[in-house]
């Protein structure tokens, strides 16, 4: 197991990648900002129904980060080299693409830094 220094280095380049990434994208769709270790994504907020809130989230003990996109939430753990949902084995950055692309009706491919 990686020591929480490390970890939280390698959380802390996954979130500046996701909100550089994002960012790229019509403010009008998607927002993203960080506040208080929460990456806050809000996609869809000029649509007359609202939108949603996805947020990617850290738990340093634990050493995952997490991930919760409308009703279902997922926990990453470094594994070689890749940050892979500990129950079922999917990819972080697989998954923030499918998730967000879903909800934009495009393809948004993210491409998350590897230790």
């Amino acid at each position: 197991m990686i020591d929480e220094a490390t970890f939280r280095k390698l959380a802390d380049a996954v979130y500046r990648n996701v909100l550089a990434r994002l960012d790229l994208e019509d403010p009008d769709e998607v927002e993203a900002e960080l506040q208080a270790g929460v990456v806050r994504i809000r996609l869809g907020h000029g649509k007359a129904e609202g939108g949603k809130v996805f947020i990617l989230n850290h738990q340093a003990p634990l050493r995952e980060l997490w991930y919760a996109a409308g009703d279902r939430a997922w926990h990453f753990a470094l594994l070689d080299g890749r940050w892979r949902d500990a129950h079922h084995g999917g990819d972080l950055q697989d998954l923030l693409g499918e998730t967000i692309s879903a909800e934009l009706g495009r393809t948004v491919v993210f491409e998350l830094p590897r230790p």
